[in-house]
This record gives C-alpha cells, sequence and structure tokens, in this order.
C-alpha cells in the first residue's frame, strides 16, 4: 500500500506543477502527517522532491524529472508501454482501466506510447456472441469458476460439458480453451468454434486450481493425446508438395522448413506428432502432396486414398 502511494505522489507531481499537502492527502484518502512521511521518503530514496512555503507553495518536484534510468532502460520502457496497450487491446473488460494506466506510466517515464498494435481475437464477420465467449473463458480462468456450455465434436456429436478452465490456447490458426472436464473427468481441450456460445454460463461454482499438468499431456480435440513436446522427442515428417500448392504451403509451414527443388515442387520436413487429425490435415492436399517418410504415413494416405475411389464407383 505504501508502494502505491509513493508512486501516486510522483505520478501527481509529474502531472502538476505543485500539490499541497491537503491535496494530497485527500487524493490518497489519507492524513497530511502520512503524506509528509511519504515525502520524506521518497526525498531519502533520491527523489527530487521538496517543499515550498507560502502562498502559492506546496509540494514539487525538480523539473524534467524522470524515472531513474537504471531501473528501466527507454526500450524496456516501450515495451511496458506496449504491453499495456496489447492488454486493452484484447481484453475489453480491463480497457479503462489499462488505458489510465498507460497514461500515467507514460507521463512518468516522459515517453509517449504509439498505438502501432489492435488485436482481435474473432474472425472476420463474427457476431458479438464470440467475442463473447472470449470473454467469460477468460473471467472463468481468471476467478476459477466452473463453465457450462454445449460443445459440438469432430463426430458432430453435441454434449453439455462442465469444465474448470485452465489455460486459452492459440494453436494452427485456432482458439482452444484447456481445461478439466467434469464429464471426461480428465484434461481436454476444447476448440471454441465448435462451442455453443450461445449456451456459455459462467457457474456460481468455484475451483480450486489442480496440479500443473505437462502441456505434452493435454488431451487434443480429436480425443487422442496432443503430445507438443520439443521438436526432438517427436517423429519426422518429409513431404513433397506440388508447386500449385506452393500458397498454402508457405501460410502453413516455416519458411526455414521449405526448400524449393529444381522441378518447382516445394520440400518441408518438420518433427510434430502424428495423431488422427494431423493426418487428415494432411491427406486434405489430395494429389498435391507425397510424404517420404514415415512410410506408414505414406501407406496410410495412400490406402485412404483407394478407398475413397472405391466409394466413387
Amino acid at each position: 500500500m505504501k508502494q502505491q502511494r509513493l508512486f501516486e505522489i510522483v505520478h501527481a507531481l509529474m502531472a502538476h506543477e505543485a500539490c499541497t499537502v491537503g491535496e494530497l492527502a485527500r487524493v490518497l484518502e489519507v492524513s497530511p502527517r502520512t503524506v509528509r512521511r511519504d515525502i520524506e521518503a521518497l526525498s531519502a530514496a533520491g527523489v527530487p522532491v521538496y517543499t515550498v512555503q507560502g502562498k502559492g507553495g506546496g509540494v514539487r518536484l525538480l523539473p524534467g524529472y524522470v524515472m531513474d534510468s537504471s531501473l528501466m532502460s527507454d526500450d524496456e520502457k516501450d515495451d511496458v508501454l506496449a504491453a499495456l496497450m496489447l492488454l486493452s487491446s484484447v481484453d475489453a473488460s480491463v480497457s479503462s482501466g489499462g488505458d489510465a494506466l498507460m497514461r500515467r506510466l507514460a507521463s512518468l517515464f516522459r515517453r509517449e506510447p504509439s498505438d502501432w498494435i489492435d488485436v482481435d481475437f474473432s474472425f472476420w464477420g463474427a457476431p458479438p456472441t464470440c467475442r463473447r465467449a472470449f470473454d467469460v473463458v477468460r473471467e472463468a480462468i481468471v476467478r476459477r469458476r466452473v463453465l457450462r456450455f454445449s460443445y459440438r465434436d469432430n463426430a458432430d456429436r453435441v454434449t453439455v460439458r462442465e469444465v474448470e478452465p485452465a489455460k486459452l490456447l492459440f494453436k494452427e490458426r485456432s482458439w482452444y480453451m484447456q481445461a478439466w472436464c467434469r464429464m471426461r473427468n480428465d484434461w481436454r481441450t476444447f476448440k471454441l468454434l465448435r462451442m455453443d456460445w450461445e449456451s456459455i454460463e459462467l457457474l456460481p461454482i468455484a475451483f480450486e486450481p489442480r496440479e500443473a499438468l505437462p502441456v505434452t499431456r493435454f488431451i487434443g480435440p480429436d480425443g487422442a493425446a496432443a503430445q507438443s513436446g520439443s521438436s526432438g522427442d517427436a517423429p519426422r515428417l518429409s513431404m513433397l508438395f506440388a508447386p500449385e500448392s506452393a500458397g498454402r504451403v508457405r501460410e502453413e509451414f516455416a519458411p526455414d522448413v521449405i526448400d524449393v527443388i529444381p522441378d518447382g515442387r516445394l520440400s518441408v520436413t518438420v518433427c510434430c506428432q502424428l495423431n488422427e487429425r494431423m493426418l487428415h490435415h494432411l491427406f486434405s492436399y489430395g494429389v498435391q502432396l507425397e510424404v517420404l517418410e514415415p512410410a506408414w504415413v505414406r501407406n496410410w494416405m495412400d490406402d485412404q486414398a483407394r478407398a475413397m475411389l472405391e466409394r466413387g464407383r
């Protein structure tokens, strides 16, 4: 509490030429005696604060005072302001408080924040219920409250879930919620696009956070373990893509894993966990993709293609 008062005093003095002890006491809701002690503490800490007696006097800072550069570099101050700007951008529920804090810190740092970033969780044309879903999930995680919602899995089955949410996760251009599912009595990862946003309900049921679970043990949306440990622990996947798939390939794979070979095809080698969801994603490339290794993935894709041809006859 005292540290907060000291910050408030410094900010007030930087925003105004002078403040009386009485004015500071009213703003801070403390006694004038407490304000005088705080001023002495600031002075002892090296902050150039002083008092002027008589009419027009009061508590002042030496002109041009800024936060000690030994505490933060200019780049670090810019990073703090950018982080607050990002927080305000992605979380409407704190935007007013975040904006006020950003203005105060900008004044304290003697720096002008640059409005260079804006983040919107929703997709183009998303209804207001999409944004509400993020706000409710965030509130459930922060306040440790149980969420209830209807969920449609990848087999088009709809169930009503009650979960203890732990984290929002962005992966493969989609948002997910990692949570303890009370119906499955295990960790599950829910894709936000499969949640019925109208049904999301924040229940008045608090929960104690469970023991932190290694990321590698989270259960993915397809029900398989979402192994996402280091790349050195994952199988090596080597592929060749047709030239006409270059645009999609460059969107879905990092530049440093893509090589263009002389015939125009794209060679891509990555280390990843090959669960059912990943296999079907690869199969969506059709004849534009040739899997070189592992052999069992190449054979699986050949079997899927033959089965599709037989069904079409």
